[in-house]
């Protein structure tokens, strides 16, 4: 059966400087359908010599192939899906991958460390990136002594995610097919060549994954001119906002000094010579973690290693700075009683519950795509957490706390960044690093925070992180597709407001506290995490083993007995617990008072007519009801005879959603009060 597979160069079409000697443009390959099979990493195996073209995003699973295939000789070119037009983006997108690259290798224990740069040393690996737009390509090819070669080319990355059969990738294989083999190899070899740099890597060990633009490869050959051509703005690449973001906001913030530096595009070329690369070799960059698009927080539960912001994030823990850290936090869970008016003891176990979710929450983005693989319940996985309440609730006071705990830092991002788009290029960017939002508007959050929620689809990346949205006021609801895919934390407690002297003693004793912690019994925690995640299996409870681990560091460690709120808590206990608003507004709403024999007699009210629940209420002048009933179950609620002004409950639904059975309205009443 023939098969015309079509391979798109797309770059091709848009730049001559590829003379490849099979044309330009939209190429065509004849070839024939033999069979096809299930992916597997034997794939790879058998084979001395591996060349691959493949995205930046691929930079873990390259260096993992590396490091577990014996290849005697490696090449890696790093694409990229968007358009490079002029210095400043080639630069950009050159420092995130070398950046990514590096932190990938820091990720690996010290000897395999060491292995990898050894074989860059001997010349037996080379990792290039590109200077040039080509085509949307991936391309492996594989070769050993005895002859045998194999080219791979198709839609997937060389990446676990894209290798997983969690996404709908195809690869075409040719073995031994000698006119395959030379026309990609000369595709390989323009591009590698004409379009491409060397990234250096230091002899001994990798201490640091950021570096500075004068250590670009482009930049590595002072003496050097090069020639950018750049493509029209009408004729660039269209990329999804998500691929290409990360990169664009570190050319943001290069722009205006490189710009300075570097020449205007003129007849479609930007030349860059020796003396423009040493102006923009002085440049001293001065930017924030945020603007430069360098935080994130990364974990090897192979080897149980980690790296935050580049830089090794070490899990060894002394015994003693644990034990301050759960003093502290036990100190800090205390100073609720006595200066906040309400239920401390229910803020208290809610607030621990956040903190349960907030400490696992490195960890989810592996369970929800272990759940999607399996075919399980994502939802139990929540990877957005919503702190609501009254205002001086603490709220951000605890998630500062909490994170200061974790990481030595509380870091919240802007509100104005709280858009679909920067929502996924954080989702990408932070990898296992909580994004924390502060005081998120019901405008904003329904406009961008909804379909973020319920989008149960995998992004395109194995590490994301978990999200935090805190907002003051209470908002009157929040659906009921929100509620049950998010951790929600709901407060009345709250510091009373006309006491702005408690309010500043308790910040300077707070304050006080986050100088004192040191972050050890948080590595203690990841480490027990790590060795109690099986990498096949999800486990029965994440809640239950994250409180239960908590709980017990700290009263372990404080020496005493865990108080009340300090407890393990169960995902069951909680799921319960989460609609208890729900459900107090609802008897509120069907209270005896409100009760009505039949419609009619009244302008609004309740009845009960055999097995459903009726409710009517008059609209105001806008239309408005006065009950909201999008955070009310879908399943309480019959759609088909609701109508207007009347609502109609499934009766046997609520009455098991409410925990009692409805009789009388007299009889109802006097079982709840």
């Amino acid at each position: 059966m023939g098969l015309r597979m079509l391979q798109s160069d797309r770059a091709n079409a848009n730049q001559g400087e590829f003379a490849l000697d099979d044309g330009t443009g939209l190429r065509v390959v004849c070839a024939n359908f033999v069979d096809e099979q299930k992916f597997d990493w034997d794939l790879f195996s058998g084979y001395q010599e591996l060349r691959v073209l493949t995205y930046s995003a691929s930079v873990n699973a390259i260096i993992r192939m590396l490091d577990d295939y014996s290849f005697e000789s490696f090449e890696c070119v790093f694409g990229y899906e968007g358009t490079l037009r002029e210095i400043k983006n080639i630069l950009a997108f050159q420092k995130v991958v070398v950046g990514d690259m590096r932190a990938a290798i820091m990720g690996l224990e010290d000897e395999r460390h060491i292995r990898i740069l050894e074989k860059v040393h001997a010349g037996q690996a080379h990792f290039r990136v590109l200077r040039k737009s080509i085509a949307h390509a991936k391309l492996y090819l594989l070769s050993n002594g005895d002859g045998q070669r194999r080219v791979i080319i198709g839609s997937a990355n060389l990446s676990e995610q894209a290798f997983s059969g969690t996404q709908s990738e195809t690869l075409v294989t040719f073995d031994n097919d000698s006119s395959a083999w030379e026309h990609y190899c000369r595709m390989y070899d323009e591009i590698r060549n004409s379009a491409s740099d060397e990234i250096l890597l230091p002899e001994d060990r990798i201490t640091n994954a950021e570096i500075e633009v004068s250590d670009t490869p482009i930049m590595s050959d002072a003496s050097g001119t090069v020639v950018i051509e750049t493509t029209p703005a009408a004729e660039s690449q269209v990329s999804a906002p998500v691929q290409i973001e990360r990169i664009e906001r570190v050319a943001a913030v290069l722009a205006p000094r490189v710009s300075a530096a570097a020449p205007p595009v003129r007849r479609g070329k930007q030349t860059i010579t020796p003396e423009i690369k040493r102006e923009i070799s002085r440049i001293q960059i001065v930017k924030s973690a945020e603007q430069a698009d360098s935080r994130y927080f990364s974990i090897n539960r192979t080897n149980c290693s980690a790296i935050l912001t580049g830089e090794p994030f070490s899990l060894e823990t002394e015994d003693r700075a644990v034990r301050t850290d759960a003093e502290i936090l036990l100190d800090y869970f205390r100073s609720y009683e006595g200066a906040f008016e309400g239920d401390v003891a229910s803020l208290q176990r809610d607030y621990f519950t956040l903190m349960s979710w907030l400490y696992f929450s490195p960890f989810l983005c592996d369970l929800r795509s272990l759940a999607l693989l399996q075919d399980r319940d994502v939802i139990r996985y929540p990877s957005f957490a919503i702190v609501f309440g009254k205002s001086n609730c603490g709220k951000t006071s605890l998630v500062d706390t909490l994170m200061t705990s974790m990481f030595g830092l509380a870091h919240t991002v802007e509100k104005r960044s709280f858009t679909t788009a920067q929502l996924r290029g954080l989702q990408h960017s932070y990898r296992r690093f909580p994004v924390i939002f502060d005081d998120v508007g019901r405008r904003a959050f329904n406009s961008h925070g909804r379909e973020m929620i319920k989008d149960e689809l995998q992004p395109a990346v194995a590490e994301y992180p978990g999200f935090v949205l805190s907002m003051n006021a209470e908002p009157q609801s929040f659906p009921d597709e929100v509620v049950k895919r998010s951790m929600m934390i709901y407060t009345t407690t709250a510091l009373p407001a006309h006491d702005e002297g408690l309010r500043q003693r308790l910040q300077g004793r707070i304050q006080e506290m986050r100088r004192g912690l040191t972050g050890h019994l948080y590595r203690r925690y990841l480490v027990e995490i790590v060795g109690q995640l099986n990498e096949e299996r999800l486990p029965e409870d994440w809640l239950a083993l994250s409180s239960g681990t908590l709980s017990r560091l700290i009263s372990g460690t404080s020496g005493g007995k865990a108080p009340a709120w300090c407890k393990k808590t169960t995902w069951l206990s909680y799921a319960e617990k989460r609609y208890d608003r729900v459900k107090s507004r609802l008897l509120s709403l069907l209270r005896e008072s409100a009760y009505v024999r039949s419609e009619g007699e009244a302008s609004s009210g309740w009845t009960v007519d055999s097995d459903r629940v009726i409710v009517w209420e008059p609209r105001d002048v806008f239309g408005r009801r006065g009950f909201d009933w999008e955070d009310v179950p879908s399943t309480l609620i019959d759609e088909d005879a609701s109508s207007g002004s009347r609502t109609v409950l499934h009766r046997v639904n609520l009455e098991k959603f409410l925990g009692t059975r409805l009789g009388s309205a007299r009889a109802w009443w006097m079982f709840w009060s």
